[in-house]
């Protein structure tokens, strides 16, 4: 095309020049040439031979010097933009409207003048409500309501007081509040139709339809969990789950924790897990949570999945850089028991025990709890090498690091959380060289479960030569101390208490068991959980079943 536009061109500039040439006439036919009119006539005909060509070449080619065909660019108008609230007609301040890249906002009247072309697009944006759009018209002015979408209200308990620290959410968002001291709150971004969340340790979960109302005063009911440990025996083992379901059903027990991943790392539950599948943890399942869970809520029995956390042979052995490394042979570091442990420290440990948390909330378990939250022990620790320096100044922000991950995962669902932790971390100045103080673990669980094992404290705690002789006195001086640090926060401690005898100490009777259930309603402790190995449990220890306590959501009417 180029070398066929230099010829035409030239044959151009050599068919107008012959065309100049005018053949000999008469006097009479002989007329003045006017410059202007001669040069638009070789214009014209420079242009009708250009297009001629250009059609030849088939190309679809806009011409040059051509005019036009399409409309030309609306004329900018100025209008006037009212925003009002959708159902109240309320005049909306501070409204932003913005129009062909102009934003104005609206004044005390809820109005705006805007300039912008006719059919334009026009859009306006208020905090607290959805966005509303429109277009310029051709003439007048243009009105859009827009709808609130922040529910409101105040949280009460049955006699009518306040509570603070409610968490308040709509089902399946991320968004989140909690209600002040005077129990207000004020969810924004809430849909037309709407389920919220109301989650605060000690009430029970509650649930709340909406359908576009602004407003939503909830009352919440107190709930206490009481449980014993079923551990993956009772699952195994012929008829020990319908006996500890016996049990549960003739006492005031009302809840039970159940294993869900021990020291050896592997799930007992079945799941489709992408994490659990990656490491190999999925392959040893004891039971289906699709058929346990329905028939557990069922019986009015409260749900807790016990993790362990960091003691994990599975996950060790499988992905090895995620675990503590034994420095000499370059290998996973393991305790004196050969049990592999997870190094906090190393990238992805806290997002896996998350991504577990997160599936036993999806399959509908009331809490999870984490256990052994905590670094290594119990090895030699010459040869114990983890990714960042072993200090109580690198611990700490490892470990609150974790409870944070996980505590954002199951922040908007329907699951509590809570965690164990040894009672010395309250006694002793310092972490004890695993991880474990208040401060890293209280903000960010809904329950805390600390081990007031009387049996695992040492001679002369609190004053007492036997600590195990005297289960009252020792979980009463612990909970003062672990009180003290739980004040302002928006949870609740229920201890695990013990039902069983510790080595060269004797094994609990009903009257020990009830003192240590003294101790921890004295000090406003909120229910219990009762350890046994091997899940049998000293059933005159426990009272009467309690009317009216089993477990369950409220579901509350607008």
């Amino acid at each position: 095309m180029r070398d066929f536009g230099h010829h035409l061109a030239h044959s151009t500039k050599r068919d107008l020049a012959h065309s100049t040439k005018r053949a000999p006439a008469s006097t009479s036919e002989q007329h003045p040439r006017s410059p202007t009119l001669s040069r638009a006539f070789r214009a014209t005909g420079l242009l009708v031979v250009i297009s001629v060509a250009l059609a030849a070449c088939g190309g679809d080619v806009p011409l040059p010097f051509a005019p036009s065909s399409g409309p030309s660019a609306a004329a900018p108008r100025q209008l006037t933009v009212t925003v009002t609230e959708q159902g109240s007609n309320t005049p909306l301040v501070g409204a932003n409207v913005t129009a062909a890249g102009s934003t104005v906002t609206t004044g005390a009247n809820g109005t705006a003048a805007i300039t912008a072309p006719v059919g334009a697009a026009l859009s306006v944006e208020a905090p607290g409500h959805d966005p509303a759009s429109g277009s310029v018209p051709g003439d007048g002015d243009v009105a859009l309501a827009l709808r609130a979408n922040v529910v409101s209200g105040t949280i009460t308990d049955g006699s009518g007081q306040p509570i603070e620290g409610v968490r308040v959410f709509v089902e399946g968002a991320a968004e989140w509040v909690r209600s002040d001291r005077r129990g207000r709150y004020a969810l924004p971004n809430v849909p037309e139709a709407a389920t919220l969340l109301f989650k605060r340790a000690g009430y029970r979960l509650a649930e709340l339809a909406t359908s576009g109302q602004p407003a939503a005063d909830v009352s919440l009911e107190p709930f206490e969990a009481r449980a014993l440990y079923a551990p993956g025996a009772v699952f195994e083992g012929a008829g020990r789950l319908d006996a500890l379901l016996r049990l549960i059903d003739r006492t005031e027990a009302n809840a039970m924790v159940i294993d869900v991943k021990e020291t050896g790392g592997w799930l007992y539950y079945t799941t489709d897990l992408p994490e659990a599948k990656e490491s190999g943890a999925d392959s040893h399942p004891i039971f289906d949570l699709e058929e346990l869970l329905p028939a557990l809520k069922e019986r009015g029995i409260y749900t807790i999945a016990r993790m362990v956390v960091m003691k994990d042979n599975t996950v060790g052995a499988s992905r090895p850089e995620l675990a503590v490394r034994n420095a000499a042979t370059g290998q996973p570091w393991k305790d004196f028991g050969g049990g592999i442990w997870l190094d906090p420290y190393n990238p992805g440990v806290a997002e896996y025990i998350a991504a577990i948390a997160g599936d036993l909330a999806d399959k509908g378990f009331d809490e999870v709890q984490l256990d052994y939250v905590r670094f290594f022990s119990d090895g030699d620790y010459a040869v114990a090498d983890t990714n960042l320096p072993n200090t109580q100044s690198f611990r700490l922000p490892a470990i609150r690091r974790l409870f944070r991950v996980v505590s954002e995962r199951l922040a908007t669902t329907r699951t509590f959380f809570s965690a164990d932790c040894f009672p010395i971390s309250f006694i002793a100045p310092d972490d004890q060289g695993i991880g474990q103080r208040p401060e890293v673990i209280m903000p960010y669980v809904d329950y805390f479960s600390p081990m007031v094992y009387p049996s695992h404290y040492g001679p002369y705690t609190f004053g007492f030569a036997n600590p195990n002789e005297h289960p009252y006195e020792i979980i009463n001086e612990t909970l003062k101390l672990m009180n003290r640090e739980a004040k302002g926060l928006p949870m609740r401690i229920r201890p695990w208490i013990q039902d069983f005898g510790y080595g060269e100490f004797r094994a609990y009777t009903a009257a020990d068991i009830r003192d240590e259930m003294r101790a921890l309603r004295d000090n406003d402790a909120l229910g219990w959980m009762i350890w046994n190995a091997r899940a049998f449990f000293t059933e005159s220890a426990l009272g009467p079943p309690r009317d009216g306590e089993d477990a369950g959501i409220t579901t509350l009417t607008p």
